[in-house]
């Protein structure tokens, strides 16, 4: 590993660490949990599970096998986050009747709009 992997990883686990501690203080003293916790505790899994695929295989990134599943993923992700998106707002809008929430909309219509914004940008770099 190279010296920067090993402070990136060294960082990634004082962070868990710590904030792992104030979850665990949270739960202790029956204080609930809010948005932000929930949020970092899935910013924390995304981050480890990055770390547990990609870490030691850089080099794997480079090849074609690496590039096509990379781009396998983005895409199905892609189509992931913007189907939830689609499926939370519709529960919101119909079961709850929460009409007025404009800015979920605004965000499946982004989900919907980043990925043909992004390839048409990396074909105008590669075509010249």
């Amino acid at each position: 590993m190279k010296t920067k992997e090993i402070i990136g990883l060294l960082v990634l686990i004082g962070i868990t660490l710590y904030f792992g501690g104030t979850l665990l203080s949270y739960f202790v003293t029956d204080e609930g949990f809010g948005m932000t916790e929930y949020l970092l505790v899935i910013a924390l899994l995304v981050l480890w599970t990055e770390v547990l695929t990609w870490r030691k295989r850089g080099d794997v990134r480079k090849d074609e096998m690496g590039k096509e599943i990379i781009k396998k993923s983005n895409q199905i992700s892609y189509s992931v986050l913007y189907l939830a998106l689609l499926f939370l707002w519709m529960i919101d809008y119909l079961i709850l009747n929460n009409q007025d929430n404009y800015i979920f909309f605004i965000a499946i219509c982004l989900a919907y709009l980043t990925n043909p914004i992004v390839q048409f940008i990396l074909v105008k770099r590669q075509v010249g």
